[in-house]
């Protein structure tokens, strides 16, 4: 008898409980704009060519996902960047400044805090280096370090500080975001050095709490794909991140 009363407590304890999660209500989850959107692929010189430091300038169009999935961000991207290339390791830092716009789909029209599109900008910087060996036509950047660094303002960063207290908006207000991680690329060039070609897999780190108990201590593992080809002095780049992707083209000088 006491076995089925005590089987009995806890099947209500677990009901009760239950049913303070299911009646918890989450609105919106609001984070920086340009999460998983703030490293970029760096071009660098291989090590057959002829001048060994180069100076790269692009513009990006810029494709994200919001924290809520159905939210996006576009925006456009201008980069700089300064890179070397010695004996066995490269590397390259640069600036980036991007404006756009921060789209909701997920707050409905009727209710409070609802907004379309709000205006989303960032400054910043980067910065990369490379250990690689060389046979015949392929640079293998065994492994490499990538670090950026980005400031973000705008309407969409003060909409942030606005909903922070909200019931049901888990929010994360930092402007500032810092993502650091490991890369790995293979670079080569084709019957003349007019034609060069890289991929790149990249594997890091961006941390951010959202003010809430229900999703604190919350991280994002930032990743990202980029496939690079350079034609004479202009190169493109195509690059999968974890919430999107970037198109950039561009002129070596």
């Amino acid at each position: 008898m006491a076995k089925i009363k005590a089987a009995s407590l806890l099947c209500c304890m677990a009901s009760l409980l239950c049913s303070c999660v299911m009646t918890k209500q989450v609105i919106s989850l609001n984070g920086p704009a340009f999460y998983n959107n703030d490293v970029s692929y760096q071009p660098k010189p291989i090590s057959a060519d002829t001048v060994h430091h180069a100076a790269y300038v692009s513009a990006s169009l810029i494709n994200g996902q919001g924290a809520n999935e159905n939210d996006a961000l576009t925006a456009g991207q201008l980069n700089l960047g300064m890179a070397y290339t010695a004996k066995h390791f490269n590397f390259t830092y640069g600036a980036f400044g991007a404006a756009g716009s921060f789209h909701n789909a997920t707050i409905g029209g009727d209710e409070p805090y609802y907004f379309t599109n709000k205006f989303v900008g960032v400054t910043g910087g980067r910065a990369s280096v490379n250990y690689y060996i060389t046979s015949g036509h392929v640079d293998i950047r065994i492994i490499g370090i990538e670090a950026a660094y980005s400031h973000e303002f705008g309407d969409y960063a003060a909409y942030r500080q606005e909903v922070a207290a909200v019931p049901g908006f888990y929010t994360n207000t930092r402007t500032n975001l810092f993502t650091i991680g490991g890369s790995t690329e293979v670079t080569w060039y084709g019957r003349d050095l007019s034609w060069q070609y890289g991929l790149r897999l990249f594997v890091g780190r961006t941390d951010g709490s959202y003010v809430n108990s229900l999703y604190s201590d919350i991280s994002r593992t930032a990743g990202a794909l980029a496939y690079f080809m350079q034609i004479k002095r202009y190169f493109m780049v195509g690059e999968l991140t974890g919430s999107g992707g970037h198109f950039s083209l561009g002129y070596r000088f």
